[in-house]
Formats: structure tokens, C-alpha cells, sequence
């Protein structure tokens, strides 16, 4: 373990915890240094002092930080660096920017290097036992405890102040066994048994190495704990179903001590919620047992760009008209077979997407689309019409700028590494989303359509715009997933096609004061976009991984109707309430406040 650091303001300023609130080093009830050393001997010297990385960047380095500072402000953008570590995250502004180096989103030399919003302590865990008894030890003493795989996170859910934090980063098997006795069904099964330490692009080249695929995001760096337990989208979506729907039987750590198998035979109120009823809510799953599939003989990639010619507000109108018009496209596209990704730009993002040599009004759409074992030809024969249908709209092609290409892009490896990256970190954001079906993509009348895309496209730096990002990630292979499979996914999800994220809330905690008053600020600027999904799409909600976390009606926007059974649920199984999230089932009983750490029922 780590030398502890034992910070005399504690002890001078120690009082008994607030009624209802979890305990803080500020509180008499505070384990003592003694006490943790004893939790520290009893799971194998497994437990961590929380140590900022960029402890290294401030004077005297405070924490002790082993990692050089130039190292830390080379590598803060890498998602993937800070996976590898026990207390970072890809968004600190959620751990409140406690302690970051000078080049980084949110510096301010004068909110020095404290941990902050991060975890208190750390447990390395290398085996179930040793979660079990942290586990059970933290809830006791009402010490708050969250949950890190590898702090892929837009909404900060792997990190909180004072809080113990488990780590799964080395439970790392990854085994394909065959003959997998399924014990719902007594049926054998050939299946992959992963542990959640493990990342998706460890998983999926182990497949491709023999021959199979498995359900994964596009960010190979991403692990399997936060990204099923919400859905778990990604490039076989819209062919085979989301992640959650692929898993047979999860072993899991409960905020009691116990280690549970839960599938369709035993455990199964915690099976059914761990299959996207939110992650880091109910317990801690150790290992999965998930299905595969036979990989692709080949993909077809093609690339579409339409956007306007010139600066002009015809150009521009007619961009939005388009754009409106690709979407509406989209649903009968992937019911043909194609799948994808979509950006959509505005004001000088929109400028650098298409190489424009003046700024516009409107709006740049990038599109690419995928196809399993198909040919370019017959991509073409799907998009071609549609692309024709945009020119004509336009009266032509003066005002309009569209390009379309198709090529085969190989294996799956191959397209997989073309599609794929680790996401940038280290930035302060708060995004928007919606589930998009046909109701709202086709139903809708057109200029209707074109008024709600220009609010999702809003963005508080008019100059320089914004971008969003459309998955066609529903579709297919999401609608047709068998009822057993669905778990607590969000029924939104069945009738959805698109998966609509927007950014453009401005997120500035140096010019707001702090995060809170930052995310608070921008969360309610996001509202009207709130609103504006709610109008056109009242029956939907948000994919809750890449979603708003200030959303105030995420009940019915992240759970939908399963959110009162997983209430239940998380009481029956955390019946403590130790594990807390931004958005989370029962969260709305619970105020955390990110300036001074403390969460505290409501009253």
C-alpha cells in the first residue's frame, strides 16, 4: 500500500457525520488510519492511497506522483493512458478537477493539487474475495464506493470524493469455452468468459483470431463493466443487438459481502438489471459470460460529404434541407442491410470538416456507412437514390456539394482498425442525445424535422460551432433481439434507429468558478435541447452512457418504465446505498455536491 496521508485539518476539524449523509475524513466517523491499514492486510495489501498523477506537475509534488509531469501533459488527452491508471478519469471535471496539470482543460494554479473528487482509496483487485471484503467493510462504516474499469466515462460515474473505489483493471481472463453449460437452459453454449478488467480490443482480437466477432464499441480501449450494464452499442448493432443482449451469466460483488452468480436460473431480479440498468449501481461484475459471432467474409465502407458550395443563406438552407433529408433516409437504409456512423457540423467545425473556404450558416453532413459480406456495387444501388433524391430537392447540384464513394475495406480486422480509436479526454463537456426512430425520422413532417435538428445543432459559440454524432446503431438487429435478452435495456431502444449525440453546451469552469457552477450552467443552457427531444420524440429517452447527466427527467429518459423495478432492486441488493451515480436508479434521493464532496439524503 501506498504511504497514507494524513492531513491534520481533518483531525482539527472532526465532527460525528451528518444524519443521512456518507461519512467524510471531516466526520469523527471516519475509519482511522489503523483501520484502514487492518482493511489493508485483510484483501492482501491490495488497497491504494489515492496519488494524482499530475501530483508530479505541482510544487513540491505533494502526492508523490512517480510519473514524470511532462509525461502527464503529453498523455492527458489519452483516454487509454488514463485507463491504465487507479484513480484517473477521462473527464476530471466530474472529480472536480482536483489536481491537474498546467495543460489541461480547467488548470487554475490557485486550486492547487488535493484528490478531491476522486476516490479516497483504491482497491487493486485481483480476485472477487477481496472486493467482497472492501466491499462489505466500506458499507458498514456508510463510506461511499464506486466502480472503475477503465474510466471511459462522459457522466464521471467512476470517481466520487471520499469515496472507496473498486478497481477492476486486473481481472483479466478471457477464455472461450465451447461447451458452456448454460444453466437456464442446460443447453451448451460456445461462449467467451471474460473478466471486466478486460478491454474490447483485447476481447475482439482473441475472436478474430478464430474467426468470430463480438459486440463491441468503436474504442477498442473501452472495457466491458459501464458499457454493457448500460446497453452497449457499436459497429454490430444494427446486425446482431447491443452488448447487454449477448450476455448468458454474470458473477457479481454486492455492497453485502456476497458473490452472486446471477442468469436466467438463479440471481435473476440482479441478472435482468445488470443488462442496461445502469452501471455501478447494483453491485460489482467480476466476469461475464457473453455470446459471438461468425465474423464478416468482408466489409464495404462508403463515404458520403454533402454540404454547402458557398457562404451564402440559399446554400445554407438547402444544406439543412438535405441533411434532413439523409436522416429520413437512414431507417430504410439499414433495414437494407447498411449500418454506420454520421457527423454532422456547423459554423467553423462545419468549415474544417468540408475543407470550405468560407463560413456558412448551414450544415456539413459526413457520413459513412459499413456492410457485411456485400459488394460496393450494391451499396451504391442503396444510396445513389437517395443522394439523387437531395440533388433534386436541391433543383439540382449548383448550390449543393455531394460526394459518394464505396470500396471494400477487407476483413473485419481490417475495417474494425480503419473505423476504430481511444477517444480524446481530458476536456470539460456536457453533451445532449436521443434515440431516434421512424415516427420521428419519417413521420415528421420535413420542416418540422428541419426546426428540431437546428436546435440539436445549436451551440453557445456561434463562430465556431458544433458537431453531433449520429450512430446507426439501432435498427434490425436491436428490434428483433428476443425478449429473455432485453434485461432492463431501456424499451426506448426497440423501435429506435439512430442514436443522436450533440455537443455544443459550453462547459468553462475557469470562467464559471468551479465545475459545479460550470456543469450546472451548461446543463441549463442543454434544457431547450431537452425540451426540443421531448416534443419530438415524447415516447423515446437517451442511451444513458453517452447522455446528459443533468437531465432532469432521466427516470423516464434513461430506464423508461423499469425504473421503479430496478428501485427495488437496487435496495435489495446495495439495501445501504453505498454506490452512487449522476443519474443513477435512486439518485434523485441523494444531493451530491461536487464543491465540497459530500452526498447527503434529501429531505
Amino acid at each position: 500500500m501506498l504511504p497514507f496521508i494524513v492531513i491534520a485539518l481533518y483531525l482539527a476539524l472532526a465532527v460525528s457525520a451528518s444524519p443521512g449523509c456518507k461519512v467524510t475524513p471531516y466526520d469523527a466517523d471516519w475509519p482511522s488510519h489503523e483501520d484502514w491499514a487492518a482493511l489493508n492486510r485483510s484483501i492482501d495489501h491490495q488497497l491504494l492511497s489515492t496519488v494524482p498523477v499530475a501530483s508530479s506537475c505541482w510544487s513540491g509534488n505533494p502526492f508523490g506522483s512517480t510519473v514524470p509531469c511532462n509525461t502527464v501533459n503529453s498523455t492527458w488527452a489519452d483516454a487509454s493512458w488514463h485507463a491504465q491508471l487507479p484513480e484517473s478519469i477521462d473527464y476530471p471535471v466530474y472529480a472536480n478537477n482536483s489536481c491537474l496539470p498546467p495543460s489541461a482543460s480547467g488548470y487554475v494554479a490557485e486550486r492547487g493539487c488535493t484528490t478531491g473528487g476522486m476516490p479516497q482509496y483504491v482497491v487493486n483487485a485481483t480476485n472477487e474475495a477481496q472486493i467482497a471484503t472492501a466491499m462489505k467493510w466500506a458499507a458498514a462504516r456508510n463510506i461511499r464506493i464506486v466502480v472503475k474499469g477503465t474510466g471511459h466515462d462522459l457522466n464521471g460515474r467512476s470517481s466520487g470524493a471520499f469515496a472507496l473505489s473498486i478497481w477492476t483493471h486486473n481481472l483479466h481472463k478471457l477464455e472461450r469455452h465451447p461447451s458452456w453449460q448454460n444453466p437456464a437452459t442446460n443447453v451448451s453454449q460456445d461462449v467467451y468468459v471474460v473478466g471486466s478488467g478486460q478491454t474490447w480490443g483485447n476481447v475482439l482480437t482473441k475472436a478474430l483470431e478464430q474467426g468470430r466477432v463480438v459486440t463491441t464499441g468503436q474504442d477498442p480501449s473501452v472495457g466491458l463493466g459501464g458499457y454493457i450494464q448500460g446497453g452497449g452499442h457499436g459497429p454490430l448493432s444494427r446486425t446482431y443487438g447491443l452488448a447487454s443482449s449477448h450476455v448468458l451469466q454474470m458473477r457479481v460483488v454486492t455492497t453485502k459481502g456476497e458473490v452472486l452468480v446471477a442468469n436466467e436460473a438463479e440471481n435473476q431480479d440482479l441478472f435482468w438489471a445488470l443488462r442496461g440498468g445502469g452501471p455501478g449501481l447494483y453491485g460489482v461484475v467480476t466476469e461475464y459470460v457473453i455470446r459471438h459471432h461468425p465474423a464478416p467474409r468482408n466489409v464495404v465502407l462508403g463515404d458520403v460529404l454533402i454540404a454547402p458550395k458557398d457562404g451564402n443563406n440559399h446554400s445554407a438552407e438547402l444544406s439543412w434541407d438535405a441533411a434532413v433529408t439523409h436522416l429520413s433516409a437512414l431507417p430504410d437504409l439499414m433495414d437494407a442491410g447498411l449500418a454506420g456512423a454520421c457527423m454532422i457540423a456547423t459554423g467553423n467545425t462545419a468549415k474544417s470538416f468540408a475543407s470550405l473556404h468560407e463560413s456558412t450558416a448551414g450544415v456539413v453532413v459526413k457520413q459513412v456507412f459499413w456492410a457485411f459480406n456485400s459488394t460496393p456495387a450494391a451499396m451504391e444501388a442503396l444510396v445513389n437514390p437517395v443522394l439523387a433524391n437531395i440533388t433534386k430537392a436541391a433543383r439540382g447540384n449548383s448550390s449543393l456539394s455531394i460526394t459518394f464513394t464505396a470500396t471494400d475495406s477487407g476483413n473485419y480486422s481490417s475495417f474494425y482498425s480503419a473505423i476504430s480509436g481511444s477517444e480524446v479526454a481530458g476536456g470539460e463537456s456536457l453533451v445532449s442525445s436521443r434515440l431516434l426512430g421512424r415516427a420521428e425520422l419519417i413521420d415528421t413532417p420535413h420542416q418540422k424535422q428541419k426546426e428540431y435538428l437546428k436546435i440539436a445543432m445549436r451551440s453557445q459559440d456561434t463562430e465556431g460551432g458544433t458537431y453531433a454524432t449520429v450512430g446507426l446503431q439501432g435498427g434490425p438487429g436491436v428490434r428483433n433481439t428476443p425478449e429473455k435478452a432485453w434485461g432492463a435495456l431501456l424499451p426506448a431502444w426497440r423501435p429506435a434507429y439512430l442514436h443522436f449525440i450533440t455537443n455544443g453546451a459550453t462547459v468553462n469552469s475557469v470562467a464559471a468558478g468551479s465545475p459545479k457552477l460550470a456543469l450546472e450552467k451548461a446543463a441549463r443552457w442543454n434544457e431547450a435541447k431537452e425540451q426540443m427531444w421531448r416534443e419530438w420524440s415524447p415516447k423515446s429517452g437517451a442511451y444513458m452512457n453517452e447522455a446528459n447527466s443533468y437531465d432532469s427527467n432521466f427516470k423516464q429518459d434513461f430506464y423508461g418504465s423499469n425504473y421503479d423495478r430496478l428501485v427495488q432492486i437496487k435496495k435489495k441488493h446495495d439495501p445501504s446505498y453505498s454506490l452512487f451515480v449522476l443519474s443513477g436508479v435512486g439518485s434523485d434521493e441523494w444531493d451530491y455536491d461536487l464543491d465540497t464532496g459530500k452526498l447527503c439524503r434529501r429531505n
